[in-house]
């Protein structure tokens, strides 16, 4: 996702409808999924031509988030959350010039689901602007979900951590049942 496409229109079509604001958020419910998050409603829903991003929301302030699925050939679970995380530096090492802020963090129950959490900054594509990422990496069976909090530029992301660890404590996903 690149900060240009954050300016662009509101989704007007899906069963993904968000819910109605509370506490300046408004939830997204995810029914074919079954996941859920919240964002502020000063956001606006940004539509993607990936099937696999659920969503994308963002604000005038060049901050969003991106919630996607990618499906897996192997079920991973709490007991190989440790093997999953050659899968996860492979993924964050493909951005261009990523430099990791700390070492990724093991999170047991984000929504109930285990992961890891990346926080890097990163070379803009279509800018060479310097971004930034809270990345979370959840499994649940054979489904990846992941969780983007973006910056850009990278100096903003202090100002927006408290935000995004908010947002994070508001993901909820049913338990892996048909794809594990």
């Amino acid at each position: 996702m690149t900060a240009a496409v954050l300016g662009k229109v509101l989704v007007s079509d899906s069963a993904e409808r968000p819910k109605q604001a509370e506490n300046g958020l408004v939830r997204f419910q995810d029914d074919g999924e079954d996941l859920a998050i919240s964002y502020p409603a000063t956001w606006r829903r940004i539509p993607s031509p990936d099937p696999e991003v659920r969503l994308v929301a963002g604000g005038t302030d060049e901050s969003s988030v991106l919630m996607r699925t990618v499906p897996l050939g192997a079920s991973v679970g709490p007991a190989s959350i440790g093997s999953a995380k050659k899968l996860t530096d492979k993924l964050v090492m493909a951005a261009k010039r990523v430099k990791q802020l700390r070492p990724p963090r093991r999170v047991d129950d984000l929504g109930g689901l285990p992961g890891w959490l990346y926080i890097y900054t990163f070379e803009e594509r279509a800018t060479g602007q310097r971004g930034a990422h809270a990345h979370y990496f959840l499994f649940r069976g054979k489904t990846m979900i992941t969780l983007v909090f973006q910056t850009l530029p990278a100096a903003q992301f202090a100002t927006f951590a408290p935000l995004f660890d908010r947002l994070a404590t508001t993901f909820d996903a049913k338990p892996a049942g048909r794809d594990s």
